[in-house]
């Protein structure tokens, strides 16, 4: 029995071991939030207001220090004025993603932009230009970037409201509030299963071999 519980703790403890790779694996990987680069990177075209960068249309650019490419997606928390049906974005000089192909329209609400970049062959991110609009006309503005293998929206489905006082409300919140870059709790929820299992396991264990007069 003794040599049970020895076992049945060791397979816990890599089990646990493993769950928390799992939640870091699987968490986002911020690379700028509230317009300040967590990279080592800087600003080469445009600058920080009120907690985002902001830029020229045709061209704003940022140094994201050569982070390596961790994940499937790299999500942009970003806005633009003018028009931006030709809004375009180049990652590290490896690839130029338009816009208008993903079906993104940028608009002076803040949205989560979804890149493939692994699909796309980036290995690293480096430069990233903002471009592709008018430069007199049109300011990019971008608040957040981070990697994940999630390609769903951080800022999820706005909730429909009934009356025009609570639509106004929204409205505000909508524009102000600024997305959370979200982490996958599952394997959170799996780790507390496990112990939780272990747990009943080792009492009834020890219970009986009390019973069996062994301890």
């Amino acid at each position: 029995m003794r040599k049970l519980r020895k076992s049945i703790a060791t397979m816990f403890a890599a089990l646990a071991i493993m769950t928390l790779f799992t939640v870091n694996a699987l968490a986002a990987t911020d690379l700028m939030k509230d317009g300040k680069i967590l990279s080592g990177g800087f600003v080469n075209a445009g600058e920080e207001v009120d907690g985002t960068i902001q830029g020229p249309g045709n061209w704003t650019q940022l140094n994201l220090g050569d982070y390596e490419v961790n994940a499937k997606y790299l999500h942009i928390v970003m806005k633009a004025t003018g028009d931006t049906a030709a809004a375009q974005i180049v990652v590290s000089d490896a690839a130029t993603f338009h816009l208008k192909d993903l079906g993104i329209m940028l608009t002076e609400e803040y949205q989560d932009v979804v890149l493939p970049v692994d699909e796309n062959g980036v290995a690293v991110i480096s430069w990233v230009n903002f471009t592709g609009l008018d430069g007199g006309s049109s300011v990019y503005s971008i608040k957040d970037m981070f990697l994940s293998d999630d390609q769903a929206s951080s800022l999820g489905t706005p909730a429909v409201e009934e009356t025009s006082v609570a639509t106004d409300a929204t409205t505000s919140t909508a524009t102000e509030d600024v997305p959370k870059t979200g982490e996958n709790r599952m394997p959170v929820i799996v780790l507390l299963g496990i112990v939780t299992i272990a747990g009943v396991v080792f009492v009834v264990t020890k219970k009986r071999e009390r019973a069996h007069g062994l301890i």
